[in-house]
């Protein structure tokens, strides 16, 4: 009974110490299982092995920085296979895309990869951003009120039919729950519809958590070792 007790007590210390990823729930951040995991707009996110900026005339165009390329480029993902596109058919409202996740005890960081794909011009002020919101008590309670932007770009920003290089973002998360949300807006008109890529979000436990874990798990070993040294000695 003994030997049971101790192991369930070192098992449960481990557990409570284990890497915010396995606590998180966070699924799917490289979009290689469609959106699974993923709250979704259907009509307006897809998934996409690549992706081409667009210019006044509807054709493909170069990448950024590669102006001097003779035939355009295109976007690829930048974790797996797949990326999320999410295409702004509705005018003045956000397609979204978001996820809500916990950390463990030791907090974690969140990052990933995005780009703005602008396919319409001035007034006509497309925007597309990635932000995160912390949900309930403790800590960075202002999240839920004022969210962390991840990634934000804009018409005005990259000019008429502009486009942004991927980007990426990352950001020190403590213990709790945080929701994600992509997004990108058709302002003002139904047409030039511009478009926001997004990949390669992760969530990666802190180092202090990582260990807490392995010293659970090493307080387990040592204390089984004992009890197997008491019982040889009975």
């Amino acid at each position: 009974m003994r030997l049971k007790s101790v192991i369930v007590a070192a098992t449960a210390a481990a557990a409570l110490a284990a890497p915010a990823q396995a606590a998180s729930h966070f699924r799917n951040g490289s979009f290689e299982d469609g959106f699974t995991g993923w709250v979704a707009n259907e009509d307006q996110t897809f998934i996409v092995g690549q992706a081409y900026h667009r210019d006044e005339n509807g054709d493909p165009d170069n990448c950024p920085g590669d102006a001097g390329a003779e035939s355009p480029c295109p976007y690829m993902p930048t974790g797996g296979d797949f990326m999320g596109m999410l295409q702004a058919n509705d005018t003045d409202e956000a397609v979204l895309l978001s996820q809500t996740f916990t950390t463990g005890a030791g907090g974690a960081t969140f990052a990933g990869d995005a780009a703005f794909l602008g396919e319409d011009y001035l007034p006509w002020n497309d925007s597309a951003f990635v932000r995160i919101y912390r949900l309930g008590g403790g800590e960075l309670t202002t999240f839920a009120d004022d969210p962390v932007e991840l990634f934000f770009s804009s018409i005005a920003m990259t000019g008429d039919w502009g486009a942004t290089e991927w980007t990426h973002f990352s950001l020190r998360l403590g213990p709790g729950t945080y929701r994600v949300e992509a997004g990108v807006t058709d302002v003002n008109d139904d047409r030039e519809p511009s478009v926001l890529l997004v990949d390669n979000f992760s969530l990666t436990p802190e180092p202090a958590t990582w260990a807490m874990m392995i010293g659970g798990f090493f307080g387990l070993g040592v204390m089984l070792r004992r009890r197997r040294a008491v019982a040889a000695w009975s």
